[in-house]
């Protein structure tokens, strides 16, 4: 009890979590940068519906559709980074990416006709609020070293159509600055993880059914399928039928070619329904696919940042144990020392004093002769 008391007040031994949990500028970076992207991504599908209301010309019409599939994919992948300042670069380099390809010079200057304006308005909103981002969560040292990270990128990146190939913004800044650390150190704790993770199913489902229905659209329109086309079918279909009763009624020998016609039409209209169900199909396992790759590459990286702190708690507990001993020792041989300075000092008291005191008695009774 004695041992475990002195070792108690001993200032050496303390248990220290490995798990490194994340500054709250770290998590600020995280919600912000989604928060933007998410008010980006509703702003292009808003501006969507009301090309596809007012515009009649058909390359408009796909581009617009393939530009907001292409936004949704890009800034859906550049807001979910495993670590949150990489989430912010890789949105920051992105922004800036759009606003060059539809502004004026840029691959997709001509992209959507009398509508660029107002896609050039979103893209400049979302560069200038990725921007405003970053000089609000960075320092200036660190804003200086990102944006001109980011300028170098941009320009030696530009977006050359709509298929949004990109050249990793990570690999790149790692590339740029040497080695960086781990993006496991960005994970934060175990709940932070966790939410994480579940904030990017969150994600991954407010923009997958968007994105499977524009694709969808997109991918009807490119077999010829449209809306006019589907009510000229069914008009011809009624006025056949129409046609089939009356020769029915006259002409029972008639009824076979008006079969036919039928047949034919209904074959049409079938084939094209079978061919848009199947893009749909293929585009929602496409999707489909993705998600799960997604999800488990952030399963095997969480997976490895619990092993890494399991096996950090395991050493820090092993050099604990080791310290403990050591420290133990010490401990045991200073308190031994003082005890025996301590018996030795009261056995010394105990047993001079009477000596001291009869020497000193002596003196006083029986003086020296003069």
């Amino acid at each position: 009890m004695l041992l475990l008391s002195a070792l108690s007040g001993c200032s050496l031994i303390s248990f220290k979590s490995p798990e490194r949990p994340l500054s709250a500028r770290d998590m600020n970076a995280r919600i912000l940068t989604r928060e933007l992207t998410t008010h980006f991504i509703e702003a292009t599908g808003r501006n969507t519906d009301t090309i596809l209301t007012t515009e009649t010309d058909p390359v408009v019409i796909n581009n617009t559709l393939r530009w907001e599939v292409g936004v949704i994919v890009t800034s859906r992948g550049a807001e979910t980074q495993l670590a949150p300042l990489m989430s912010l670069l890789d949105t920051w380099a992105l922004a800036l990416q759009l606003q060059g390809f539809v502004g004026t010079g840029g691959a997709g200057a001509k992209l959507v006709g009398t509508h660029q304006a107002a896609v050039r308005a979103l893209t400049d909103s979302y560069a200038d609020g990725a921007h405003n981002l970053a000089r609000s969560l960075l320092t200036p040292s660190e804003f200086t070293d990102y944006q001109s990270f980011i300028d170098d990128y941009v320009r030696e990146h530009p977006l050359q159509d709509l298929k949004f190939a990109r050249t990793s913004v990570v690999t790149e800044w790692g590339r740029a600055k040497g080695a960086q650390s781990s993006l496991l150190d960005e994970v934060g704790t175990i709940p932070q993880a966790l939410a994480d993770t579940s904030q990017r199913l969150q994600i991954y489902a407010d923009t997958v059914p968007v994105q499977t229905m524009r694709r969808t659209q997109l991918a009807l329109r490119e077999t010829g399928y449209t809306p006019d086309d589907v009510r000229a079918a069914m008009a011809r279909l009624d006025a056949r039928l129409e046609r089939l009763t009356a020769v029915a009624e006259s002409a029972p020998e008639l009824v076979r070619g008006a079969e036919e016609d039928l047949r034919q039409s209904l074959r049409e209209v079938l084939n094209r329904l079978d061919a848009s169900a199947s893009a749909t199909a293929s585009a929602f396992r496409t999707e489909r696919a993705a998600l799960f790759i997604d999800i488990q590459a952030e399963r095997e990286a969480l997976a490895t940042a619990v092993d890494t702190q399991r096996q950090a708690l395991a050493a820090d507990a092993s050099r604990i144990a080791q310290q403990l001993v050591r420290t133990s020792g010490e401990e045991v041989r200073h308190f031994t020392r003082e005890a025996v300075l301590l018996l030795t000092v009261l056995a010394l008291v105990l047993l001079g004093l009477p000596f001291a005191a009869g020497y000193l008695v002596g003196r006083a009774r029986w003086p020296r002769p003069g």
